[in-house]
This record gives structure tokens, C-alpha cells and sequence, in this order.
């Protein structure tokens, strides 16, 4: 009889214990259920893993699957490889239970490729410095005789002269060593008549034998794009920079990258660099074995030199729709003092100053003073700047104008401030969501955020408005 007493207890016991347990399995549930959330994500490099393991159990193709390995393999995504064709499987896989509206703000590594033309550049210098050449001296035409009609009377050459009977002996004594094939791009001077002296450059082999010109062109200089000025450090360089002067390179302990934004402040502080200034610069730099040519592109933001890089980090926005996340280019910001100024800028080259001061126009009413548009009708149409489109307009009317012109200002400065804007990415249309500040004829501030698509890609794209304003 106490057995089953006890028995009894332990069952009532056991089913009240159970009661807490249902609770928390009830929460667990709860987090099961979709919800809509904004989120920030920034992929690791386990992350890219993740995702090339997702894209090959989906893989269609040996293109897709080879791609796949790739973002696992190197750990970014390019041109080649769009971030948004696979960004939106791994969300999906990771964050299962957001709800369609839910945002997702994703920053990755994206490679966007070397730049050839410094590939280009690094070949034609190691060409060159690989050729053996050599310029005549005076002393050189000396020694080939000073007499009257011969080369060392005037320190040149000229068509009265056999230059090969000149030349192949010189050669044959200054390279006495030299074998079949070798080879000597040389500079000498040249006397064409009618006291004009020319320099002439040619390569000349030996055959074995003897020492002839052969028809052969230097290497070609390569194509340098025509915003990018190349220059070459020089011994006087390197000394400038301290330790790097004593080789005149750089090296593992004195790497370019820790000298050359310096060297380039202070080489064209001068000349007042602008934004978006380049330089590509040539350098040599020991690698443990042997001294190589290198170059590397600097680009001036305003502030320092930055140094190019093959992989950027970059952000995309992602939305939760009900086919699933997609990409959304949306591209939002406040406008700063320099956009109102872009506009100013803008205004006066269109339509003529409106304003006593470099800051401030009132076609628009942009102000890069205030960071505002001042759209009071005190600005329009005075005597100093007329505006007849003002002139007989009610209250009401002449202050829709200042909105519609207002509107009318931010869609410049997006042509100005996104010359290369795209109507689509990824088949999705792109809008812009500008936040603007404006000063009202009630003396007021007024906050706007103005929607505009873009409807024409650059170059001279094409803004549309949406809305935003109030009607």
C-alpha cells in the first residue's frame, strides 16, 4: 500500500514538473515563427565557404559549378561573379524564419581585378633594361680619328662617312667577348646638313664575324590610360625617403607602401593635387634574391594618396520578397554642404548667378552655406536678379514653383554627383532616396526625403521623380 502511495507521488510529481517544460518549448516555438527584422551582415570568410557549398548543390552547369569553388576558393565575388546572384541563397539559408519586408544590408569582399596596363608597364622596363645599349661618347668619336671627314673632327657622323667601317671595328674592341646573336641597341649623332644634328638610334649584332645593323624595333611603350601620370623613382628619390636611399630600392623591412603616400604628399603639394588625381609609379624593390621592377597606382581622394587595391569592400542591400531575397539597389543619403554646392556650382553654369555669394543660388535655392534650400519668396525675382516666372504668381502658386524647383535641383545634382548611373542592376530598377533640408517662407525648416528612379544610364543619365514632396 505505501508502494503505490509512492508511486502516485512520483507520477503527480513528474507531471508537475512538466509544466515549466511546456513553457519553454512554447518560446522555442515563438523564435520559430517568421518575423521582420533589419539586419547588418558582413560575410567571413567561413561565410563565402558556406555559400560556394549552397551554389554547388544548385550548380546547373560546369560554368556555375566552377564559379562555386571559386567564391569558396578566393573568398570574394566581381564582376564575373555577382554578389547578388548568391547572396540571396545564403540569407536564405541563414536567416529562415525573416519575414517578406525584412532588410538586409550585406558587406563583402569583391575583387575588381589588377590593373594590366602596370603588368604592361613593368614588362616594358624589364625589356628595356634587359637590352645591352650604349650612346657614343666624344671620346668615342675620338678615337675613330679627328681628322677632317672623320667623325671625330665634329663628334658625329654624316652621309660623306661608311659608319660599318666606323662602328664594326669599335664594336668589335669595346665587346671583344661578344658571340653569334648578340645584340646593342645604340644612340649616336648624326650631321643631316644645314647645321642640323639629329640622333639616331639602331640596333646593331654581331654574326660572328663581324658587325652589322639589323632592322628591329624597341619594345612598344604601352598604353598608359590618359588620367594616370607615370613617373619613375629616381636616386634622388630613394634618398629623400632615408633608409631606401642607401640601394636605391625598397624591401621586405622598408616596403613602398610605407614610403610612397609620404613621397607623394610632398612631390605635388605644389601643384595642389585634386580629388581623383593618379600616379602610376615605377620603383624597384629588393625581394631577398634579386632587385625587380614594380609599379603600383596611387590615387589622391582629396586628403592622402591611397595606393589601388584588387579587392574593395563593398555593401549591398537585400529585401525579403515573396519570391524569395532580391537585390535592391536603392542608394540613400542625406545631402551634405558639397552637394548643395554641386548644385549652386550646377545653377550658375546654367542659369547665371542668383546670388551675391560663390555659396548660395536661388534658381533652385541651394545653399552650401547653410546645407539647406532656402525657399523663401523674398529670394525670387528682385531687382538684382530677376526671375519674371515669379512675377503675378499668388502665394500658393509662387511656392509650389520654389518646391518644383527644388526638385528639379536634386535631380541635377544626381546627374552630377552619379554621371555613371544605371537605370537597372540586375534587372531591378534603381532608385535614389535623397534626404534634403529646406528652409520654408513660414520661416521654418522643412525635411524632405525625395524619391527619384533612375530612367536613362549614363553617361548624362536621366532622373525621374516619384515622390516626396507634398502635394
Amino acid at each position: 500500500m505505501k508502494k503505490i502511495l509512492y508511486m502516485a507521488s512520483f507520477l503527480a510529481l513528474a507531471f508537475a514538473s512538466c509544466e515549466p517544460m511546456e513553457d519553454v518549448y512554447d518560446e522555442l516555438d515563438g523564435l520559430k515563427k517568421p518575423y521582420t527584422q533589419e539586419i547588418e551582415v558582413t560575410l567571413a570568410d567561413d561565410d563565402y565557404v558556406t555559400i560556394g557549398t549552397l551554389a554547388l548543390e544548385v550548380a546547373k552547369s560546369e560554368q556555375e559549378t566552377k564559379d562555386a569553388n571559386s567564391i569558396k576558393k578566393y573568398k570574394n565575388f566581381s564582376k564575373y561573379i555577382a554578389a547578388a546572384d548568391y547572396i540571396p541563397m545564403f540569407l536564405s539559408d541563414q536567416y529562415p524564419t525573416l519575414e517578406t519586408g525584412s532588410v538586409a544590408d550585406v558587406t563583402y569582399k569583391f575583387y575588381q581585378g589588377s590593373l594590366s596596363y602596370l603588368r604592361d608597364l613593368v614588362s616594358y622596363k624589364e625589356e628595356l633594361a634587359a637590352m645591352e645599349s650604349y650612346e657614343l661618347t666624344n671620346e668615342d668619336y675620338d678615337s675613330m680619328g679627328t681628322d677632317s671627314g672623320q667623325p671625330g673632327k665634329y663628334n658625329n657622323f654624316d652621309s660623306n662617312m661608311d659608319i660599318a667601317s666606323y662602328l664594326n671595328p669599335f664594336f668589335s674592341s669595346k665587346y671583344p667577348d661578344a658571340v653569334a646573336d648578340f645584340e646593342v641597341f645604340v644612340t649616336y649623332r648624326f650631321y643631316a646638313g644645314g647645321g642640323v644634328t639629329n640622333t639616331v638610334n639602331e640596333f646593331w649584332a654581331y654574326n660572328g664575324s663581324t658587325w652589322a645593323m639589323i632592322e628591329k624595333e624597341l619594345p612598344q611603350v604601352p598604353e598608359v590610360p590618359e588620367d594616370v601620370e607615370v613617373y619613375e623613382l629616381v636616386a634622388d628619390d630613394y634618398d629623400s625617403m632615408g633608409t631606401p636611399g642607401k640601394y636605391d630600392n625598397f624591401g621586405s623591412s622598408d616596403p613602398a607602401s610605407k614610403y610612397l603616400p609620404i613621397f607623394l604628399a610632398e612631390k605635388y603639394k605644389i601643384t595642389a593635387p585634386e580629388a581623383g588625381d593618379k600616379v602610376a609609379v615605377l620603383y624597384k624593390e629588393y625581394n631577398g634574391s634579386e632587385t625587380v621592377v614594380k609599379a603600383v597606382e596611387y590615387s589622391f581622394d582629396g586628403l592622402v594618396w591611397a595606393e589601388y587595391a584588387s579587392t574593395i569592400m563593398m555593401s549591398g542591400q537585400y529585401i525579403l520578397t515573396v519570391n524569395g531575397w532580391v537585390f535592391d539597389p536603392t542608394i540613400i543619403f542625406t545631402m551634405v554642404s558639397s552637394d548643395y554646392q554641386m548644385i549652386v556650382d550646377y545653377s550658375i553654369a546654367a542659369h547665371g548667378k542668383t546670388s551675391d555669394y560663390p555659396d548660395s543660388e536661388y534658381y533652385y535655392g541651394s545653399s552650401g552655406k547653410y546645407s539647406n534650400f532656402d525657399l523663401r519668396l523674398k529670394n525670387r525675382n528682385t531687382e538684382d536678379y530677376p526671375m519674371p516666372e515669379f512675377a503675378g504668381l499668388s502665394t500658393e502658386d509662387a511656392v509650389a514653383l520654389t518646391m518644383e524647383r527644388m526638385k528639379e535641383g536634386v535631380a541635377a545634382l544626381l546627374t552630377v554627383k552619379y554621371p555613371d548611373a544605371v537605370a537597372q542592376v540586375s534587372g531591378i530598377d534603381v532608385f535614389y532616396m535623397v534626404d534634403v533640408k529646406a528652409y520654408l517662407e513660414n520661416l521654418t525648416d522643412g525635411f524632405y526625403t525625395l524619391k527619384f528612379q533612375c530612367t536613362k544610364s549614363g553617361p548624362n543619365p536621366e532622373f525621374t521623380y516619384i515622390e516626396g514632396l507634398p502635394e
